[in-house]
């Protein structure tokens, strides 16, 4: 296969240059064991356990402080004293989040996050994430509470990332269109460099819902990336309805929307086991590629901003294949 004098691979040879991809080293990051603790008063412990969980009350047994089953630990105390059993060593603990306001009997060092003085619950997660950003996959895979906003991080930079990239390549004015729309076509490597990053996306995803982390459990996620169904046939119909030029701005905006399209998709399916109907899908598209005026602001000229070109309809999501998760092959069980 060519393309402007540039020899392609084959499927078979494309599937091997995106396996490079270390699906390994992602595993390893998601599964790290950690070790919180969660100090305060019993009665304000239990709702935020439950939270992180994911549990209900009906799941969840009276609290005393000990640690919870599971790859990693919740460690609950009273208070910060060492008569209620809180360790004395400053780095027991990954990180601590505080309940009550107060740090009286904390040993120095410890890394605490205290949700009154942070303003609530959802601000302390982003804080611990902000913090602690290579502690994102494993407190998401662990910890429930932490998932949307792991997922949201995952996806919003991968789709940055990949606008830029589009932007400096010059890629939408030589991507090649997978068949004959007589738009010129581009390095293979462009089109590498840009799937390679929503793979990883993909498999991110795939571990912070504590999913096997691997290319062969992964396959029917991967294969509509593979197969450009978000990206390069949605790139291609975008380019179909530009006149006259595609410029710097759209080539980042349809890099930005497409990644933001594949990988919201993944995420809904991940935690609802269901699919995004074509309607979702279109609304999606659309809705990314406006937000990508202001999210690309940093990236581009206010001129060429003002020019961003409409979207126009990305593929549907019926056209893609997904695995099964644990919560869907229950439903679909004899």
């Amino acid at each position: 296969m060519e393309s402007a004098g540039v020899k392609l691979p084959g499927p078979k040879g494309f599937w091997e240059i995106v396996k490079s991809v270390s699906a390994a080293e992602i595993a390893r990051e998601a599964q790290r064991p950690l070790n919180l603790g969660l100090v305060g008063p019993a009665e304000t412990r239990e709702p935020l356990v439950q939270a992180l969980y994911g549990l209900t009350e009906e799941t969840v047994p009276p609290l005393t402080p000990r640690v919870l089953p599971g790859t990693s630990a919740l460690s609950v105390y009273d208070s910060f004293k060492e008569e209620d059993g809180f360790p004395r060593n400053p780095e027991y603990h990954d990180l601590v989040i505080d309940l009550t306001g107060s740090r009286e009997g904390a040993p120095e060092g410890v890394p605490i996050y205290s949700v009154p003085e942070l303003g609530g619950w959802e601000k302390t997660l982003e804080r611990i994430l902000e913090d602690k950003p290579d502690l994102a996959l494993a407190l998401a895979r662990s910890f429930p509470a932490f998932r949307p906003m792991v997922a949201r991080r995952i996806v919003q930079q991968t789709a940055l990332v990949n606008a830029e990239f589009a932007m400096l390549s010059g890629l939408v004015e030589q991507v090649p269109l997978l068949g004959a729309i007589g738009i010129p076509g581009a390095a293979f490597s462009d089109i590498v460099v840009l799937t390679k990053n929503q793979v990883m996306m993909t498999l991110r995803l795939a571990a912070i819902y504590g999913l096997e982390v691997d290319f062969q459990s992964r396959l029917a996620e991967l294969a509509p990336l593979l197969g450009n169904a978000f990206g390069w046939r949605a790139i291609a119909r975008e380019l179909v309805g530009l006149v006259p030029v595609v410029g710097f701005v759209s080539r980042a905006a349809i890099a930005y929307a497409g990644t933001i399209t594949a990988g919201r998709a993944m995420q809904f399916y991940y935690e609802t086991g269901r699919r995004m109907s074509a309607a979702q899908i279109r609304q999606l598209y659309r809705e990314a590629f406006v937000a990508a005026k202001d999210k690309l602001r940093g990236l581009t000229p206010k001129k060429s901003l003002r020019s961003l070109p409409p979207p126009s309809e990305p593929l549907l999501v019926e056209e893609t294949e997904f695995a099964e998760t644990p919560e869907t092959m229950k439903e679909s069980a004899p």
